[in-house]
């Protein structure tokens, strides 16, 4: 199988929507931090200085059935002969993994340094904060296995199996140990989806195909490691919803865009509305208020990213039971991150 060389001058647009980019390769530093910095929104810094620097990448895509939408994950396994630094400054709440294969790692956040990391570990973190991770050279290479999962999909990935709305700090590593029995699996799930073969296929698959694999993956990696949410996942497996919940949690989807009250609610689910309260917060950990508007949050930016809907965005609060404009906003964007007019700037892709 031949390297083909990254023609960086000729990319336009979008560099995943080139067939050849799944395979790069170069021997200048230059490329190098151009090619990263394209798919990984990094910036690097060499270790020493040399004029040669060999590399290669082989780079595969997860997206979700919508082939036009961002990518859920992307998948890369790289190699250098040389060490370099690895820089995010840019804030992003998205979930990175760098999983040492030969040399080692070192993390530098909120300045504090930690001890190398090296194969049988791994990092995972979100860049809220400056990340600085060195890549040693062990013998002749160093290589790595990189995977990043978009923020606005695990978010709905969560929010789908917690039923409660999701903070954007996860609570993450930075470390992994991957000697645990879940760890291993993670682990050889991370190589497989890291490998030549998959990232050569990855895009070839269907849309539904791709889907599944990324929400497997997320399953398998939200339940290795520990995270801000992980007790409530494990208490989701272990207490059963009450039914009349249930009940209410349904009506509260079909008539979320009316704003129904906790009376309704309650009176939908045969309830008392303390009895409604009291559910929300042992089974969800949140309040059933809390719970309504993030519903209609996540409605009202399915609209905003629809290409059809071309209604005032003020309009689009509304028609989702938020009068207020400004409270509108201030919502939407504590929830994603974004503020309403730049997930209609960005178009289907951000939903």
């Amino acid at each position: 199988m031949t390297y083909h060389e990254l023609e960086l001058n000729r990319m336009q647009g979008n560099p995943l929507d080139s067939i050849e980019t799944w395979q790069c390769s170069g021997r200048d530093f230059d490329s190098f931090q151009k090619s990263i910095c394209k798919f990984f929104d990094w910036s690097c810094a060499r270790d020493e200085d040399g004029p040669d620097f060999a590399w290669q990448m082989y780079l595969g895509i997860l997206k979700p059935q919508d082939a036009n939408a961002t990518p859920h994950a992307i998948m890369a396994r790289l190699i250098s002969d040389s060490g370099f630094i690895q820089l995010q400054s840019e804030v992003s709440h998205d979930v990175v993994i760098v999983m040492p294969v030969k040399g080692a790692l070192s993390l530098q956040r909120y300045n504090v340094p930690l001890s190398k990391i090296e194969p049988g570990h791994a990092i995972i973190y979100q860049p809220m904060t400056e990340t600085r991770i060195s890549h040693e050279v062990d013998g002749e290479s160093c290589e790595v296995y990189l995977i990043k999962l978009s923020y606005a999909w695990v978010q709905r990935f969560l929010f789908d199996i917690l039923q409660m709305p999701v903070e954007r700090d996860l609570h993450l590593g930075p470390v992994i140990d991957l000697a645990t029995p879940k760890a291993r699996v993670l682990s050889r799930l991370v190589e497989t989806l890291c490998s030549d073969d998959f990232t050569a296929q990855s895009r070839d698959l269907s849309g539904s195909l791709q889907h599944r694999l990324v929400e497997t993956f997320s399953h398998l990696l939200l339940e290795s490691i520990p995270h801000r949410y992980s007790e409530r996942m494990q208490a989701n497996k272990t207490g059963p919803m009450p039914n009349y919940l249930r009940l209410a949690r349904d009506f509260m989807q079909r008539e979320a865009c009316n704003n129904p009250s906790m009376v309704a609610v309650a009176r939908a689910a045969n309830i008392s509305v303390r009895t409604l309260e009291t559910s929300f917060r042992q089974h969800l950990d949140v309040t059933p208020h809390a719970y309504l508007r993030t519903l209609r949050l996540k409605m009202a930016r399915e609209a905003l990213g629809d290409p059809n809907d071309v209604r005032p965005i003020a309009e689009v609060a509304a028609d989702h039971g938020f009068p207020h404009a400004g409270r509108f906003a201030q919502y939407y964007t504590q929830l994603f991150g974004e503020s309403p007019s730049q997930t209609r700037r960005k178009g289907p892709g951000a939903v």
